[in-house]
């Protein structure tokens, strides 16, 4: 077989591979089929190269790439080893760290799982100027073996050797407790270093025991027994705050450092250690939580530290990384959305007078919504009260109002068009229709005594008491309220619900948690209010008999709200100011009814 010369190295043997060309095969372009055929052997540039330099042949004759292979052609390529494994290697983002005799320690980027990672080791040692072997082919490698678990959507220090022997020795040194590594992590909260020495793993047991952590975890105990660990290895870890920043999401976030020895599987023991914690770090793996403007980051921790014992020498042997600008970015970018949500309150509080020095320190320091400090909230072009007990009007709420206005509008020549507020909270749907419509009255339906309060206090502010009334009931028995009752029947039912799912409100917005739970957050997927109030109007008269019902519905809800009043007519669907499916109208079917 041939020679050829690369980069003024000694010659090596080609590597002749054959192919024999099936029907699936068949029709395909040369250079295409190069290409798809060595893409785990050569990079595409490598692979395009093998054609110019006349070292593929077909039928024992050279062609042009843009030759079509027909069913049966024999493809013969000839590649250098060596160059072929330079060059896959090119392709692969890992740096070495440390090497000595049988062992390299390196730094994969994610995206690299552990069998790619351990071709990279022998990879490299083969293409090591000192490498006196034959250099096998590219695919014919023999792999390393790694360490310690090797995670593909991390950045990380991975530690290889080359025969069992020497992993028999590495894992000696793990279970000694010689074998250190330290991870870097973004965690939910803000993290105090004193419930490191504080909580004790009989604590994080008895609160395991006692609380249920989710559906799928096992048992505490079993935990660590199914993933080989020592089950006092909570009580090794030494770990330290490195930064802490305000998050408009969650409200603070904290950068972690943790060293963890006695285990091969560091990530799995930290991302655990700081769920029991309830620090979760940020992600998406079991033990973790995502974090809302992140979600496609993958789990923000990497490794930035490996410490063991050489295995030619007494020395203790220390590598050392960065912590990676994504986990950086993270943090920043979240004091970035903190400082400008911080602003926008600002504003909003200056444009109600409410600038006092006192008011803005418990807004940065306990993270208070403005509106609930300065006690008030534009809505609609109106200004309402607003406490801890209603929820805050969003701009996304106005789309209900103008829905409503709009009904009412259409029926101009009526003397008086009476609505209904259910779930009225502060008042502000009712009372903005009311006030963009003349010719409207109509009664505010809340089960939230505190709430209905505030709807009182707003209906004098904006002087409506004439024309709007609040009355306490629920969404299960305002059918059947003989003051209701006798106040209808109403045209026109406009209704926000609580619609946010249980699992959704542990991933809300930290000014959202200030806001009342029971008018936010709703059973069975966040579809229970809607299901309550169908029941509700079943075979109730408070509806007129060509009446319609309007709903609030959260993002991608609609298809479940159709379905529950699916025996009721849809007659609009309109869509807020951002191109969100906003709010869904309905009138029941008057041919059941008659």
């Amino acid at each position: 077989m041939p020679n050829v010369q690369l980069d003024g190295a000694e010659p090596l043997p080609l590597a002749a591979k054959q192919y024999t060309i099936s029907s699936k095969e068949a029709g395909q372009k040369l250079r295409p089929f190069l290409i798809h055929t060595f893409h785990n052997v050569l990079v595409r540039a490598d692979t395009i190269a093998l054609l110019r330099q006349k070292r593929v042949r077909v039928n024992d004759q050279i062609v042009l790439d843009t030759h079509v292979l027909q069913l049966g052609d024999c493809v013969q390529v000839n590649i250098d080893a060596l160059h072929s494994i330079k060059s896959r290697l090119r392709g692969l983002e890992v740096e070495v760290k440390y090497t000595e005799p049988g062992l390299v320690v390196l730094s994969k980027a994610p995206g690299i799982n552990k069998r790619t990672v351990e071709w990279a080791a022998a990879a490299i040692e083969v293409t090591r100027d000192k490498y006196e072997g034959v250099v096998p082919e590219c695919d014919a490698l023999v792999p390393w073996i790694a360490v310690n678990e090797v995670e593909k959507g991390m950045r990380m220090l991975v530690i290889l050797v080359n025969s069992g022997e020497r992993q028999t020795a590495m894992l000696e040194h793990v279970d000694g407790g010689r074998v250190i590594f330290t991870i870097s992590a973004v965690c939910h909260g803000k993290v105090d270093e004193s419930v490191f020495a504080q909580t004790s793993m009989a604590d994080l047991a008895k609160q395991t025991h006692e609380l249920t952590i989710d559906n799928t975890s096992p048992d505490y105990g079993l935990w660590f027994k199914y993933n080989h660990l020592r089950p006092d290895i909570f009580n090794f870890i030494s770990a330290q705050v490195t930064l802490v920043t305000q998050s408009s999401t969650v409200g603070h976030l904290s950068l972690v450092q943790a060293a963890i020895p006695y285990t091969t599987s560091p990530s799995l023991v930290l991302r655990r250690f700081m769920f029991e914690l309830d620090y979760p770090i940020a992600g998406s793996q079991n033990h973790t939580r995502p974090l809302t403007n992140h979600k496609d980051k993958g789990t923000l921790q990497a490794f930035v530290r490996a410490e063991f014992p050489s295995l030619v020498s007494n020395n203790i042997v220390v590598v050392r990384e960065d912590v990676p600008p994504k986990l950086l970015n993270v943090c920043a970018r979240e004091a970035k959305f903190f400082d400008r949500r911080k602003e926008q309150a600002r504003v909003e509080m200056e444009k109600f007078s409410a600038s006092d020095s006192a008011l803005d320190m418990d807004l940065t320091k306990g993270g208070v919504p403005a509106a609930y400090v300065s006690g008030r909230k534009e809505f609609c072009g109106f200004v309402f009260h607003v406490t801890p007990d209603t929820l805050i009007p969003r701009p996304s709420t106005e789309t209900l109002v103008d829905t409503t206005v709009e009904f009412v509008n259409k029926r101009s020549d009526c003397e008086t068009i009476n609505i209904m507020d259910l779930g009225t909270g502060s008042g502000c749907i009712l009372l903005s229709v009311l006030l963009r419509t003349a010719n409207s009255r109509g009664v505010g339906i809340d089960i939230s005594t505190p709430a209905l309060s505030v709807a009182l206090s707003n209906n004098n502010l904006h002087k409506l008491t004439h024309r709007a009334e609040f009355v306490h009931a629920s969404f299960e028995t305002f059918t059947v309220d003989s003051y209701v009752v006798s106040r209808g029947p109403f045209d026109f039912i406009a209704c926000n619900p609580p619609y946010v799912s249980a699992t959704r409100a542990s991933r809300m917005r930290a000014s959202m948690e200030n806001e009342p739970m029971l008018a936010l957050v709703a059973d069975n997927g966040g579809y229970q209010a809607y299901r309550d109030i169908h029941t509700a109007l079943a075979d109730a008269c408070v509806l007129a008999r060509d009446g319609c019902i309007a709903f609030e519905i959260g993002k991608g809800m609609e298809n479940g709200v159709r379905s529950i009043f699916g025996d009721w007519v849809e007659v609009n669907a309109v869509r807020d100011s951002q191109g969100v499916l906003r709010v869904l109208v309905f009138r029941k079917d008057l041919q059941e009814t008659s």
